[in-house]
């Protein structure tokens, strides 16, 4: 890894991002195909709900030189997206530098790597998701990348993308395609509640292309008794 710095990107516009403010995060992923949400092992600290766009920091394991570089620089709405190489025995951030971010009006924090000073974290009304916890500090000797694309687990997540978390886990929208993916999402949710409203109203759902898919499969239902 060497240093390389891109101090400017496209974003989204604000009113792309809005789309997304109440649409829930298993949602926009169906509207993904199913496929595009970050690990599971990343889990908030505290605060869960994350909506902005993704500045990009790609850290070797354990130092965190360019992360505050990345604090200083991001603007007010960024999502500092944090690629360690999953490496969880060195934190990378902690208390301070959260509510360094908080005071600068970043979005939210998602390291794919350790944090420390949890009890704090968990106590901010700022977003941190991580995949440890552990408190050894990190060192401030090795070189890095800003606003590159970056790999957190299969995803990869480019400067601009918007970023969506809630407590079902995060994804990542390509500026490109938002608009689209939301009104999906959108529809999605809607059909949802109407489902859930039938079901409260004594009803069922209609479980017709259960049946059909089974019948199509050969499936043999059989009396058990």
């Amino acid at each position: 890894m060497r240093y390389a710095i891109n101090s400017s990107f496209s974003r989204p516009h604000p009113s792309i991002i809005d789309q997304y403010k109440n649409l829930p995060v298993a949602d926009i992923g169906d509207a993904l195909g199913r496929n595009a949400a970050l690990p599971a092992a990343l889990r908030p600290l505290g605060t869960a709900r994350m909506l902005g766009t993704a500045y990009t920091v790609n850290l070797p394991a354990s130092q965190n030189l360019l992360l505050y570089y990345a604090v200083d620089n991001a603007r007010p709405g960024d999502v500092l997206v944090v690629s360690c190489a999953a490496y969880e025995d060195r934190a990378v951030c902690g208390e301070i530098m959260a509510h360094l971010a908080l005071r600068r009006g970043l979005a939210g924090f998602v390291i794919d790597g350790a944090v420390r000073d949890a009890r704090a974290l968990s106590e901010l009304p700022f977003p941190v998701y991580a995949r440890a916890v552990t408190p050894n500090g990190p060192y401030k000797d090795a070189c890095g990348e800003v606003n590159v694309p970056v790999a957190i687990g299969s995803v990869v997540i480019a400067p601009g993308d918007i970023i969506v978390a809630d407590d079902d886990g995060i994804v990542a929208v390509r500026a490109a395609e938002a608009e689209t993916v939301a009104a999906r999402a959108r529809e999605i949710t809607d059909e949802g509640k109407e489902k859930l409203r039938r079901i409260e109203e004594g009803g069922t759902p209609d479980f017709s292309w259960l049946y059909e898919k089974l019948d199509k499969s050969g499936c043999v239902i059989r009396d058990g008794r």
